[in-house]
C-alpha cells in the first residue's frame, strides 16, 4: 500500500516522512545526547534538576551495582516504581547491560506483582521504600518459590533534595523501612551503589533488535498480555517525535524543551515519550510521581514547561481546579491527549481554557496501543481544531480493513484499524497463538497489527476511532479487563453468573459495574464487600467494581453466551446516553 498524505493545508508531509533510525540501544542514544549536553537538565523531580552528565554517571554506578548482584545480559529486572529519577536510572542501567526491564504498576497488590514475576521469570525486583509495608511481607513469603534473587529498595525522595528526604524520612520512610526483611535478598539503593564501586563494566551490547522491555496490557483480544518490545521499537518513536512540534527531521533538537511526565513509567507513553524521547532529544523530563492539581500548578509556575501529555481525566481535573484558574499557561508549545477517547466537548472547553490563560496551542489527540509501544498517530497543530486521531507518525502506516475479509475500506467506511511500522512489538510473551492473531501478514507483504479497534479514514486523510471490538474498560486511561474481574467474582460460591461492563464517570471517564445472578437468600451487602476485597487483592485498584446490579436472568447471544453488548446498550439507555 502506497502512503497517502493529507492536504498540506491540514498537515505538513514532513510530519510523517521516513526517518532513518540508528541501530543502537536506548542507552546508547541517551549517552550520545548526554555527552553533547552534559550541563543541560535531563530530569527534574520535586523541584531538583539532574544534569545529563550526572544522569550518565548515575546510570553507570547503578549498572555496576546490579552487575555486582549477578545481573547479566538477558536477565529480567522487574521495576515496580513510580516516576522518580531512580526509576529512569535503573531502566537505562538494565538496558546498558543488555537486560530486560519488566515494568509493573507500583500500586499493584503483592499477588499481582508475584504473578508477573513468575510469568516473566524476573530474577530482580525494584520497589519504592514507601511501599515496603504494603508489599514486603507477602513478597518475602513467596520469594523462595519464585525466580526472584534480589529485591532492590529505592528511596522515594533520594533525588528530590535534602528537605524532601528529611520530611519523608520523618513521616513515612522510617516506619516503612522497619518492615524490610533483614536478609541478603533485600538490598538498599546506597548499598547497591557501594557494592558496585569495584566493578568494571563490559562493553554495552550492540544493535537494537533484542527484546528490551516488557509492558503489560490487554492485547488486542482483551485478555491480559505481556508485550515484548525492542530497543528499535522505542527508538523509532523517540528519534523523530519532535517533528510533532515542528522540528524538521534530522535537525538538531532545540534547547530548553521540558515535558511534564505525569503519565506513569509503566505505561508506554510515559516511558517512551515522557522519558526516552525527551532524553534522546536533549529535553528535560519533569517526573511527577503522583498527580494532583496543586502539584501541577506548582510545576507550571516554577518549571515553565513547554510540553505535556495526559489522559482526558487529567485535563478535566485541571479545568475544574480552583488552583488552576489564574495559571499562566503561555509556556506550553504542545499539549497532547491519549489513553481514552477525547470528547469534542472536553476538547473545546480545554482549548478555550488554554487561550484564556495565554497559550497559543490547542489540545491535540493521538492514538496508539502498547503493541506499538504507544502513540502511532496524532493530530497536527495545523488542524488541531479537527476531531479525530490524526495521521500516522514518521515511518508508520495505518489502514482500515473489513475485519472478516481483510479487504481495504474506502474513505469514510468503517472497519478495523490496522497499524504497521518499526514500532510494532516482537510479540506476546509465551503466547504464540495470540501473537499470530494480532500480528498478521497481509497481501502487501507487511506484518500489520490488527488492533481490534474500529474506525475510519476521512477524505482528507485523517483517521478516526469509533469503538472497540475487544472487551476492555478504560478507567482514568488505564486498561481494565472484564474477564479477569469476572473470574474473581465467579469464584464466589453465592454467584451463579456474572458480567462486568464499564459505565460513565464524570472524572475517571469509566468505572466498573458488575452484574450478578446469585443464589437465593444471599447477603448481597456482604457479598459485595468480599468481591471488592478480593479484586483489590489480586488486580489493580482501577478494577474494583463501583456499582453492582442483580439480575434474575442474563441476556444471551445466539450461541448462548452472556450478551455484554446488550447490557452496555441497556445501561446507556437507562443513563440517557442513547
Amino acid at each position: 500500500m502506497s502512503r497517502q498524505f493529507p492536504d498540506p493545508a491540514i498537515i505538513d508531509p514532513a510530519f510523517s516522512e521516513y526517518v532513518e533510525i540508528p541501530d543502537e540501544s536506548m542507552y546508547a542514544l541517551v549517552r550520545k545526547r548526554g555527552q553533547e549536553r552534559p550541563g543541560e537538565p535531563a530530569l527534574s523531580f520535586l523541584g531538583v534538576r539532574m544534569s545529563y552528565g550526572r544522569l550518565l554517571d548515575e546510570i553507570e554506578s547503578c549498572a555496576r551495582g546490579i552487575q555486582a548482584l549477578g545481573f547479566r545480559e538477558g536477565d529480567v529486572f522487574a521495576i515496580c516504581m513510580p516516576n522518580t529519577p531512580e526509576t529512569a536510572i535503573l531502566y537505562y542501567a538494565v538496558n546498558r547491560l543488555g537486560g530486560i526491564c519488566n515494568m509493573i504498576h507500583p500500586l499493584a497488590p503483592a499477588a499481582y506483582v508475584m504473578e508477573i514475576i513468575e510469568n516473566t521469570r524476573s530474577s530482580y525486583l525494584c520497589l519504592p521504600d514507601l511501599f515496603i509495608g504494603r508489599l514486603a511481607e507477602q513478597i518475602e513469603a513467596k520469594r523462595a518459590d519464585s525466580p526472584l534473587r534480589h529485591i532492590l529498595v529505592s528511596p522515594m525522595a533520594r533525588s528530590g533534595g535534602a528537605l524532601s528526604r528529611f520530611g519523608l524520612w520523618l513521616t513515612k520512610t522510617r516506619k516503612a523501612m522497619r518492615q524490610m526483611p533483614r536478609n541478603d535478598a533485600w538490598i538498599r539503593w546506597q548499598e547497591l551503589l557501594d557494592r558496585g564501586r569495584v566493578e568494571s563494566l563490559p562493553q554495552a551490547p550492540e544493535g537494537s533488535d533484542r527484546v528490551a522491555v516488557y509492558l503489560h496490557s490487554g492485547g488486542t483480544t482483551g485478555a491480559a498480555k505481556t508485550i515484548m518490545l525492542t530497543d528499535r521499537n522505542f527508538n523509532s518513536i523517540a528519534v523523530p517525535i519532535f517533528a510533532a512540534i515542528g522540528v524538521p527531521a534530522g535537525a538538531p533538537p532545540p534547547y530548553g524543551e521540558s515535558f511534564v511526565n505525569v503519565l506513569p513509567l509503566f505505561h508506554g507513553f510515559g516511558l517512551c515519550i515522557g522519558l526516552h524521547a525527551m532524553l534522546v532529544n536533549g529535553a528535560c523530563s519533569i517526573l511527577v510521581p503522583q498527580f494532583s492539581t496543586k502539584g501541577m500548578a506548582s510545576i507550571i509556575k516554577k518549571e515553565r514547561p513547554t510540553l505535556i501529555a495526559g489522559v482526558p481525566t487529567l485535563f478535566e481535573a485541571l479545568l475544574n481546579a480552583p488552583v488552576m484558574q489564574k495559571a499562566d499557561l503561555s509556556s506550553f508549545k504542545a499539549i497532547f491527549c491519549g489513553g481514552d477517547s477525547l470528547t469534542p466537548e472536553l476538547k473545546e472547553r480545554f482549548d478555550r481554557f488554554l487561550k484564556e490563560r495565554g497559550s497559543a496551542c490547542r489540545l491535540r489527540e493521538g492514538y496508539g496501543l502498547t503493541e506499538t509501544v504507544t502513540v502511532c498517530s496524532i493530530t497536527h497543530d495545523k488542524s488541531s481544531d479537527r476531531n479525530g486521531i490524526g495521521h500516522p507518525l514518521a515511518n508508520m502506516e495505518m489502514k482500515i480493513i473489513d475485519p472478516e475479509t481483510r479487504e481495504m475500506k474506502a474513505d469514510g467506511e468503517r472497519g478495523e484499524i490496522c497499524v504497521t511500522g518499526p514500532t510494532v512489538m516482537a510479540g506476546y510473551l509465551n503466547d504464540e497463538e495470540a501473537t499470530r492473531e494480532t500480528l498478521v501478514l497481509h497481501d502487501d507483504g507487511k506484518v500489520w497489527v490488527e488492533t481490534g479497534d474500529l474506525g475510519y479514514r476521512d477524505p482528507d486523510g485523517y483517521y478516526h476511532f469509533t469503538s472497540r471490538l475487544k472487551r476492555m474498560i478504560k478507567v482514568s486511561g488505564i486498561p481494565v479487563f472484564p474477564a479477569q474481574i469476572e473470574e474473581i467474582i465467579a469464584s464466589m460460591p453465592e454467584v451463579l453468573q456474572t458480567a462486568v461492563i464499564g459505565i460513565p464517570h464524570p472524572y475517571r471517564m469509566q468505572v466498573v459495574k458488575a452484574f450478578l445472578k446469585v443464589k437465593p437468600d444471599t447477603d448481597k451487602k456482604a457479598l459485595e464487600e468480599r468481591i471488592v476485597e478480593a479484586v483489590a487483592k489480586r488486580l489493580l485498584p482501577y478494577a474494583v467494581p463501583k456499582e453492582f446490579e442483580y439480575l434474575e436472568e442474563f441476556p444471551k447471544t445466539l450461541i448462548g453466551k452472556i450478551d455484554t453488548r446488550l447490557l452496555e446498550e441497556k445501561e446507556a439507555i437507562r443513563r440517557g446516553g442513547l
